[in-house]
């Protein structure tokens, strides 16, 4: 992914990434070294891009890397809260119940 900062370019591989989200309706990545950057690709554009072994959309506004999930705990109605490496802010991430099903699909492969 290429990402503006300033007025240079910085290029992050894929494998640099933990996860993509949406915060105030700027779309940012975490890197694997925990820097938020922010990106120019909708969250629908890049759940296209990335490989869907590695990564996964859990809801509107995540789309996590296998590799960044520390901790998966049940969380009310048949829904999943996943706590990810890094991720320091008070928000919850829930996985949608539409897609409880096929994250632990995807985490049991």
């Amino acid at each position: 992914f290429l990402i503006k900062i300033g007025e240079y370019f910085k290029s992050v591989s894929v494998m640099d990434i933990n996860y993509f989200y949406i915060k105030n309706k700027c779309n940012y990545l975490i890197t694997s070294d925990c820097k938020s950057l922010l990106i120019d690709y909708s969250l629908d554009k890049i759940e296209q891009l990335v490989d869907k072994k590695r990564f996964f959309r859990v809801n509107r506004n995540f789309i996590v890397n296998i590799n960044s999930i520390e901790k998966v705990s049940v969380y009310s109605s048949s829904r999943l809260k996943v706590n990810l490496i890094g991720w320091k802010s008070e928000e919850e991430i829930i996985v949608s119940r539409e897609r409880v099903s096929d994250f632990k699909n995807w985490m049991d492969r």
